[in-house]
């Protein structure tokens, strides 16, 4: 079980705020060189953490319990990182530079249809790939581009919902993500569609990965090479498992706070579940 020990006095919180913005029913005291076990922990937004005591501690107040928390991360030292090992799935890459114009137009307005084929085509174990050659296209989002188009266009979820659908994967967006949401989505092997803060219309990729040590995700961004977060790119020119630290995903990504993502959620894969919850 993973041990925490303060490195300075500090506070677990219920929320992500100031110490001094908290009631104290909301804080833990924490004095320099204790230490105490979680049973969970995930990144979150402003250098916090998200922990999951393994007893309930006493608040300020002096009665009220808490279990799930946050830390601020420079103020503690965990034992036992291995709880969070680093993720990198064998995911293949797709740009959407190079995508069929016939459906949705140029390849440029594709990024949600190509963040979604590269998902469904992993989740079937290239099945979209060989279905795609099967019938004389050239790449697997030609293939599923034609699904989407079924139901909607490029840009809408709930078209993107319905293709899946079609393939035997059940799914829905959320607009409610945490860190833990999607560490737990990369934990059962499962790469999760994301909508990122670009511009003025956003922009969608897709979560490979993660490594704790490094404080980074890994992504697979159908445009190319992001300069962190920015709105600059190397157009068509990397693209695959690109490293977005956790300052720049706070910028991008929770920008609205910590349970703020934006995503896609499988919830079973051909009729089996994937163990990821309802409603998030």
């Amino acid at each position: 079980m993973p041990k925490v020990t303060a490195a300075a006095n500090t506070f677990l919180k219920k929320k992500i705020l100031g110490a001094t913005d908290l009631s104290d029913a909301e804080r833990i005291p924490i004095p320099k060189g204790h230490s105490f076990y979680v049973t969970e922990y995930a990144p979150a937004r402003n250098q916090h953490l998200y922990l999951v005591l393994a007893h309930p501690l006493t608040a300020r107040d002096g009665k009220t319990k808490l279990q799930k928390v946050y830390a601020y991360d420079p103020h503690i030292k965990i034992e036992g990182e291995d709880l969070l090992k680093p993720i990198k799935l064998p995911v293949p890459y797709c740009s959407q530079l190079n995508n069929d114009p016939a459906i949705f137009g140029g390849g440029w307005r594709q990024c949600n249809t190509t963040s979604n084929t590269m998902l469904a085509d992993y989740l079937l174990k290239g099945e979209l790939t060989k279905q795609a050659q099967a019938q004389g296209y050239p790449e697997p989002e030609s293939l599923y581009m034609r699904i989407v188009a079924k139901y909607g266009d490029t840009i809408d979820h709930g078209a993107q919902t319905e293709a899946l659908r079609d393939l035997g994967i059940e799914s829905y967006f959320s607009y409610s993500l945490s860190p833990k949401d999607v560490l737990q989505s990369l934990g059962l092997g499962i790469p999760v569609v994301v909508g990122f803060a670009y511009k003025g219309s956003g922009h969608i990729c897709l979560i490979v990965g993660h490594n704790p040590m490094r404080k980074i995700w890994l992504v697979h961004d159908p445009y190319g090479s992001r300069h962190g977060a920015s709105d600059s790119y190397d157009i068509g020119l990397g693209g695959a498992y690109d490293l977005y630290s956790y300052d720049v995903m706070q910028q991008i990504f929770w920008d609205q706070g910590g349970e703020s993502g934006w995503g896609r959620i499988v919830t079973s894969v051909q009729g089996k579940p994937t163990g990821l919850p309802a409603g998030l």
